[in-house]
């Protein structure tokens, strides 16, 4: 985490032009216990694509704009990765459900019993609802 003046230091910028693009919105700063601003290393990478962005004189709220529709692309695309390796381990836990399962079914009651009260709750109804599919 930067404060202002190590931020202008190092985009090259100077603290008026970090504040105007904060008053803005374009850059988030966390504020501390004693109300310092702090910004984070993607706002190293902010700046420096707003210098590249006037170079070719554009407008700062185009800018910004831009700025957002980068943020929601990079969630979207966390969310996606998020949602593969969910399923990935799904289909993980469904082949091991189908070596345990031909197990289970060779256990007595009372074995079964025994085994559901070393299991939690959550593991147990979760176990039921997979062995239902």
């Amino acid at each position: 985490m930067y404060r202002i003046g190590q931020l202008a230091d190092m985009a090259h910028v100077s603290k008026r032009t970090i504040d105007y693009y904060t008053n803005l919105g374009i850059l988030k700063a966390e504020r501390s216990q004693s109300n310092y601003r702090y910004y984070d290393e993607a706002a190293v990478e902010t700046l420096h694509f707003i210098e590249k962005c006037k170079e070719m004189h554009m407008p700062l709220s185009e800018i910004k704009d831009r700025i957002e529709e980068k943020k929601q692309i990079n969630v979207n695309e966390y969310v996606s990765k998020q949602v593969d390796e969910v399923t990935e381990h799904i289909h993980r836990l469904e082949t091991e459900l189908s070596h345990l399962k031909p197990l289970l079914d060779e256990l007595t009651d009372a074995q079964r019993e025994k085994l559901s009260k070393n299991l939690s709750n959550k593991t147990t109804a979760l176990m039921r609802m997979l062995l239902l599919f």
